[in-house]
Order: C-alpha cells, then structure tokens, then sequence
C-alpha cells in the first residue's frame, strides 16, 4: 500500500469539489428567475442538504479513487482513463439515484424515475461534473501534483527565489542499450523505466521537473515539510522498484536499466516562461552543480554522489551513511566541492 503524503490534501479537494457541485445543481435548479419552487420549499435547509450530500460523495471519492480501485497500474491515453473513470462515475450514480428513489416505492416506479425528465436532469449534471472532474486530476497528473495549482493562482508568474534540492538521475549505459534495441523497443524500455518512478514520486513528495531524453531531473522544495533523508530514501526505493522489476526487464528488452545520480541544493530563481508551451523553469547554479556532480558517478566510480551543501541537511544519525569521495574543482567553479556517497547495504520500500 503507497502511503500518499498528499492524500489529505486531495481529500479536501474532492470534498469541495462535490460540495459546490451539489450547490450549484440546487441553485440553478430551484433559484434560478422563471423556475417555478414550491411555496414551502426551505432553500437554505436545501442547501444544507446538499453540502451534506456533496461532503459525503467528495469523501467517498477521496477516499477510494476509482483509478485505485480498477488498478490502473498500466499506462493509459489521457482520453481512455478520462472516458473509464467518467463512466464508472455514471454507473455509480444511476445506482444511487435508483436507490433513493426505490426507497418507500416499488422496483418499477424506481426504474422509471431514473430515466424520468427528473432523474436524466441530475444524471447530467452529475456526468457533466464527473467529467470535469477527472479531467481536472488528469490534467494535474500530467503537469506533476501541486503544479496545476501553482499554474491557476500565478504563483511564479513573477520570479521567484526558493530553495530547493535537485537530483539528477541519469540511465547507465544508455548509448549501447539503445544500439542494442530498435528506437522503438529502446523508448518502451525508457517508458517502463520510468514507469516505476511513480510510487517512490508518490511516497516521498518528490516532483518531477524534467525528462531530458533517458535521464529525469527530480526535485524537492527545502521548507518546513522538507526531509533530507526523504531524498535519499527516494533514490533507493527507485533502485528497489527497478531491481523487483528485473525479470520484467530482462525478459522483455534483455537488459535491466541501472542508473546513476546526483544531488546537490541550494537557492533557485523560479519562473513561469513561455506563452505557446507554458512551463515552470528553475534557474540557477545549483543545477548546472547537480549535474556536473552525476556526471562524475563515471570517473569516481559511484552511482551516487551528493555535495557537502545537502549533507548538511540530513539528520546527525543519518551522516553517518556518507563516505567521503574526493574534492573536486567543478567545471565553472573556482572553489572546490566536497562530495560524498552514500552506501546503503538494505533498503525496504
């Protein structure tokens, strides 16, 4: 079981979501100028009963995501998962409206109900909410969780400086892996590679800022819900992941991807750029470091590198896994860096 950090937060969202669903359907339904309402209608008891009815499916649907429930452990096309879910909604909300209404009534007056002008105008608007609904979570599920929020209030619409932790993740041998493959079984692979990205992501709030080609650049913003050692465990739980795969690998392509990386933090400039395809970018040299401190794993002969900046910000107990490797002059730096590995004999997702 992927224990999601994030969760509460979409459970809130849910809940709101089918919260102001519910009071929207009410208010164009009964207050809307021209509908006819009964005389001895309470709009606000109504509208009480719709939040109560909203929080309870926002609930529901925070609690057990259908795409959880189906396992959608396979990669699907954004128009496939939208459709499935969207159905499976619908399905679930005929069941309802058929059963509330079956309530003190006979199976045929039921049945009737549900496809009444009555029950098709609360069909459709529950389709219709359903709809936007996934479509809204597939769409933050395509930028990165909490990405689609940045992008909606502006947040980097103005730069912006925040500190933040970067790892680059790099594919070993990935030259003659892929001159050993076609292209097309070589991008398969990468697909499947970074497939099992997802729950170490999910578990250890990582975010991903880029794929560039077979290697990922994964990041972590430094702020009071920030854990160094989340970093590391990361790193190993991916290398987990991967090696609980490999029969998988091995089977299909031949081979089992191994990876090297690198960590490095410190403060970044964040920005909202370009107007046809609209992206957060991070600036700074705390990338270009991040990336010339992997690109020694080669020559130092380590698959994972970290400076002496991030050291500092694990915990006393957990310094201990760091081993000292060199100091090295980085290419652009005057000063020489400090790096370290970190060498783990177990590790259990």
């Amino acid at each position: 079981m992927i224990k999601n950090k994030r969760k509460p937060f979409f459970i809130l969202f849910s809940v709101l979501y089918w919260i102001l669903a519910a009071l929207y359907f009410i208010t164009i339904r009964y207050a809307a100028p021209g509908i006819f309402t009964p005389p001895d209608l309470h709009y606000a008891k109504l509208l009480a009963y719709g939040s109560a009815v909203g929080s309870s499916i926002g609930l529901l649907f925070g609690l057990f995501p259908i795409n959880r429930l189906l396992h959608f452990n396979k990669r699907r096309s954004f128009l496939s998962v939208l459709l499935i879910c969207t159905g499976c909604y619908i399905l679930f909300f005929i069941l309802i409206i058929f059963l509330t209404s079956l309530y003190g009534n006979t199976f045929s007056f039921a049945f009737a109900y549900v496809f009444s002008p009555d029950g098709l105008t609360v069909l459709f608007h529950l389709s219709v909410c359903s709809l936007f609904y996934h479509f809204i979570l597939q769409i933050n599920k395509k930028f990165g969780p909490g990405v689609l929020l940045e992008y909606t209030l502006g947040r980097y619409f103005t730069p912006k400086e925040e500190s933040r932790a970067f790892m680059f993740i790099d594919l070993k041998s990935s030259t003659s892996i892929a001159e050993s493959l076609e292209h097309v079984t070589y991008s398969r692979m990468v697909q499947d590679y970074y497939a099992e990205l997802t729950i170490p992501l999910i578990r250890y709030r990582a975010q991903v800022y880029q794929y560039v080609g077979d290697e990922v650049v994964v990041s972590w913003k430094i702020n009071r819900f920030f854990s160094a050692s989340a970093c590391i465990d990361f790193l190993y739980a991916f290398r987990e992941r991967i090696a609980l795969r490999k029969e998988y690998f091995l089977q299909q392509y031949g081979v089992c991807p191994e990876f090297k990386a690198g960590l490095h933090c410190g403060k970044v400039t964040v920005a909202e750029v370009g107007e046809i395809k609209t992206e957060i970018a991070y600036h700074g040299d705390v990338l270009n470091t991040a990336s010339r401190i992997q690109s020694l794993c080669n020559s130092l002969q380590k698959e994972f590198l970290i400076s002496e900046a991030f050291l500092h910000l694990l915990p006393e107990e957990k310094r201990d896994e760091a081993v000292f490797v060199a100091n090295v002059e980085l290419r652009g730096k005057e000063v020489k860096t400090r790096i370290f590995t970190v060498t783990r004999t177990t590790f259990k997702l």
